[in-house]
């Protein structure tokens, strides 16, 4: 299933998450409806508070899925493989997670057919200015923020750029904007939706309930 060049995001002022989707140069509220989030919790079991499992759907008004998620394999609550499939088995790729201490969180996506991509939380040149000056700020605007009962916060870096080998980018995650962006043609929609969901069930956008769209 080819993918054209598509923006995504999360829309969370649903009762349920869902990803929404539009084309360059609309604008994210004139964008369409595309899937919805839902968690899996008669097959997650065992989760804790730390844990990295996952076991989710991407899912549309059809009897199966757009997509499933579930976690193939789970070396310790910093990292994890997941698997996902088009909601009959058929595989459509592999997602790693890691978030290694003292390092940048990575993850790595292995489409069934095409070359996979590595992407890293923040670029290394803003953690370089963030640990520094962004962690204080970070305090500061989390102490106002409580005492004037807001939501916001100053955070860390949070764009994702996934590459190939070569360095070519193929997707992108802009924090500041809280969207996923396709650079490349050929990606299967499936799988960018399953990624979109997973990341945002580790980092979730500001408009998300203060656990994330997978802690509800």
């Amino acid at each position: 299933m080819a993918q054209q060049l598509m923006s995504y995001r999360v829309d969370y002022t649903r009762n349920a998450p869902q990803i929404v989707n539009w084309r360059p140069p609309q604008r994210p509220r004139d964008g369409g409806e595309l899937a919805w989030l839902h968690r899996d919790h008669e097959l997650d079991h065992g989760r804790g508070a730390d844990a990295s499992v996952r076991t989710f759907h991407v899912g549309v008004d059809e009897p199966a899925p757009m997509a499933r998620v579930r976690t193939e394999q789970r070396p310790g609550a910093r990292q994890a493989v997941y698997l996902v499939d088009d909601g009959y088995g058929a595989p459509l790729g592999r997602i790693t997670y890691r978030r290694p201490p003292f390092a940048r969180t990575q993850w790595i996506v292995e489409p069934a057919v095409g070359a996979a991509v590595r992407g890293y939380k923040g670029r290394l040149f803003w953690w370089a200015v963030w640990w520094p000056l962004g962690l204080m700020l970070s305090w500061v605007s989390l102490i106002i923020a409580l005492f004037a009962e807001g939501d916001g916060g100053f955070g860390p870096p949070s764009r994702v750029i996934w590459r190939d080998e070569a360095g070519r980018a193929h997707l992108v995650f802009r924090g500041i904007a809280d969207d996923y962006q396709v650079l490349e043609e050929g990606w299967d929609p499936r799988l960018v939706s399953a990624l979109v969901g997973l990341h945002q069930s580790f980092d979730p956008s500001d408009g998300a309930p203060s656990e994330g769209w997978y802690g509800r």
